[in-house]
């Protein structure tokens, strides 16, 4: 029973994409059209919450920008091997508490009654001892096997616009 569960970890965490160019971000459909505003918190997070060396600038641990622990129940990304020095984090709940201190262009088309305004999420694993960021992935709330992870040239791609 053990090993059939750790194959299909395996198999899940494998299942990940990961997003290499803009392009493919494209395709993956990931935060667009509106009232979706994941595209918009992507772009905005990359530009303004880490800098080139990938350290938090926006801090995940004191709730930032409505920045929570996330808990990766069901292993929706790969499982923590030290959970004293990395977690998850999630951003991007327009429900959530300090939501409200994101950019107008990430909040303009979030109706509390249109589920799919409030379905796109950012999640990031951070190295708590060094507050740098590790991996970034972005992920539909309501459709769990829609995550992918971002590849350092998307970051980098994405980066170099001007507008969210």
């Amino acid at each position: 029973m053990i090993k059939h569960l750790s194959l299909l970890l395996v198999i899940l965490v494998l299942a990940i994409t990961t997003l290499n160019t803009e392009e493919e971000l494209k395709k993956s459909g990931f935060g667009f059209p509106p009232p979706r505003h994941g595209l918009a918190l992507l772009k905005w997070y990359v530009k303004d919450c880490i800098d080139n060396n990938m350290k938090a600038l926006c801090n995940p641990v004191t709730g930032e920008f409505g920045f929570h622990v996330f808990h990766n129940e069901g292993n929706l990304l790969p499982p923590l091997k030290d959970k004293h020095t990395y977690k998850y984090f999630t951003i991007g709940n327009l429900h959530y508490r300090h939501s409200e201190d994101l950019p107008y262009e990430v909040r303009k088309y979030y109706d509390p009654h249109d589920q799919r305004s409030n379905m796109d999420r950012v999640l990031v694993k951070l190295n708590l001892n060094k507050n740098q960021i590790e991996e970034i992935y972005i992920s539909e709330h309501y459709n769990p096997p829609r995550t992918f992870r971002l590849g350092v040239s998307l970051i980098d791609e994405l980066r170099s616009h001007t507008k969210y």
